[in-house]
């Protein structure tokens, strides 16, 4: 009897305990999304979502930082990172553009896969020591593969702020997690593209 009463009161506090880190975690995470993901985040320029960021590369001449910027999108702009890649000319200077498009995945498990399209224009302007980062015209194709078509967005009717927040302040859940990837994979493309230059 006594071996069975320990094992429940072992069994309830695991529970607790697990519980109680769960918990946890996901207050460490909300307070980590609205850091992160808040309001403010999405930046509005001349009415069009535009991320825009000066990279530093000391050291380096215009010329070189373009070359090392066109080496990273050789490398990385293959399948299946991505889908497809478009360069375009530019009548500026040590400039390239590209139109990217990839998968934003939402989950991936053993029997759900939820994921959109991305499609986006990536402008990177170089200059001695320095390198511009601009992401914009960004647009969303969600469930491409159902019978209807899926449903075709823009980044300007979706995740900014005024779209992706109830009058709350809580931000919605489903145009909430386009404009948590949408920060995630501008990060992770600013993030590479600087370890890249500053090799």
């Amino acid at each position: 009897m006594r071996k069975i009463l320990f094992t429940l009161i072992l069994a309830i506090l695991t529970t607790a305990g697990a519980e109680a880190q769960l918990i946890k975690k996901k207050t460490k995470d909300e307070t980590a999304t609205s850091q992160t993901y808040g309001m403010g985040k999405i930046p509005v320029i001349n009415g069009k979502v535009t991320f825009e960021t000066d990279i530093e590369v000391k050291g380096l001449t215009a010329k070189q930082i373009e070359e090392k910027a066109n080496k990273w999108i050789a490398e990385r702009y293959v399948k299946p990172t991505v889908i497809s890649v478009k360069r375009f000319e530019s009548e500026k200077p040590n400039t390239t553009i590209i139109k990217g498009e990839e998968y934003i995945v939402f989950r991936n498990t053993f029997l759900v896969l939820s994921r959109a399209r991305m499609y986006y224009y990536l402008t990177l302007t170089a200059s001695d020591g320095n390198c511009r980062f601009n992401l914009s015209r960004i647009t969303y194709w969600y469930d491409d593969e159902d019978d209807k078509g899926g449903i075709k967005m823009i980044a300007e009717d979706w995740i900014t702020d005024d779209n992706s927040f109830n009058k709350k302040g809580k931000m919605k859940r489903f145009e909430g997690k386009f404009r948590r990837k949408t920060i995630d994979l501008k990060e992770q493309l600013i993030n590479e593209l600087t370890q890249a230059l500053n090799k």
